[in-house]
């Protein structure tokens, strides 16, 4: 007789996923903050609204400490959660496949209508189209999982250098060299334009107007398919990989495990997150250079290392119980 598949109850629920994925939401606020205040193309351009010290130490902050950190520990509990799902007590599979299609096809109305009505920096439609991709990834081996998550992460890095180069050729020939400067002038002047017809109509535009103007960015935000979306997959996988093992359904097995990944974070992901702001901070990213590719290489590495040295802080404190009572506070969100 096949189950009713329903919600999990609270007295049920995995508690120190519940937190994570708070803490993952607090510190995604964190960088988008800035971004929900402003056009989303200022983050695509050389334009800078906000140049005081403090701001200054507040970016440095920002990209050090939280940028490429936790969308990589969202990213990783959607994968977390997906194994999960996928393994509910039931006789039947395929239906199992199908309530999970269907979530996944409601997380991307979801996205369609955040981006409409409210911010077009939205990724709940490509964590929606990217959890179908996901499917194909649940009878995989570890080895070869970890092994797509490593390739994956490699990808913007690589096309980012595979574009540098192409660009340090072009700028080799003076006609080619003079297209290339004159079609980047000309693309900072349009989205300069773009950002200061954006403050305008958000702030005294008709309801189409802003609707336009929404779907205007959205566009321009396209091209992140190739260069920040092959890092979400790689940490579904990750995650995909961890629910498998069961870390966090058994903390107590795994407590040796934990210890060395905070290490990890503090010798690796600090040093490099540091190195990642102070690159962001004072060469362009916006254009398609070596620091840039760096800056990817550091971000996708670096970033999950520093996301692993939070996870496991946060666990540990945990199992402890020292941190329950402090932590618990998370778990509604």
């Amino acid at each position: 007789m096949s189950q009713h598949l329903s919600p999990v109850t609270s007295g049920n629920r995995i508690k120190i996923l519940d937190i994570l994925r708070g803490f993952a939401i607090f510190g995604i606020l964190m960088v988008n903050m800035q971004w929900m205040n402003a056009p989303v193309a200022v983050s695509f351009s050389s334009v800078t609204l906000w140049d005081g010290f403090a701001d200054q130490v507040a970016e440095f902050i920002i990209r050090a400490f939280f940028e490429s950190k936790f969308y990589v520990l969202f990213s990783m509990l959607f994968g977390y959660g997906f194994w999960l799902f996928l393994h509910k007590p039931s006789d039947d599979f395929r239906k199992v496949l199908r309530v999970y299609k269907w979530r996944l096809t409601v997380l991307v109305l979801f996205g369609v209508a955040h981006v409409l009505l409210l911010w077009p920096g939205d990724i709940l439609i490509w964590y929606g189209l990217l959890g179908f991709l996901l499917i194909l990834f649940r009878n995989t081996p570890d080895p070869v999982l970890i092994r797509w998550a490593i390739v994956l992460i490699l990808i913007p890095a690589s096309l980012t250098a595979f574009f540098a180069i192409a660009f340090k050729i072009g700028m080799m020939f003076p006609e080619s060299a003079q297209e290339i400067n004159a079609a980047m002038e000309e693309q900072k002047s349009s989205m300069a334009l773009m950002i200061g017809k954006a403050l305008d109509v958000y702030a005294n535009g008709s309801f189409s107007e802003i609707l336009r103007m929404r779907l205007e960015e959205y566009r321009i935000m396209l091209p992140a398919v190739f260069f920040f979306y092959p890092n979400v997959l790689a940490m579904f996988l990750v995650g995909q990989y961890a629910a498998r093992k069961g870390y966090l359904n058994n903390i107590a097995a795994h407590l040796g495990l934990f210890r060395s990944l905070l290490k990890v974070g503090l010798i690796g992901g600090v040093p490099a997150g540091v190195l990642y702001a102070f690159i962001a901070m004072n060469f362009s990213m916006n254009e398609m250079n070596f620091w840039v590719v760096i800056s990817y290489l550091l971000s996708g590495f670096g970033g999950p290392a520093l996301t692993l040295g939070y996870v496991s802080a946060i666990v540990l404190f945990f199992h402890s119980g020292v941190g329950v009572r402090f932590f618990s506070w998370l778990a509604p969100v």
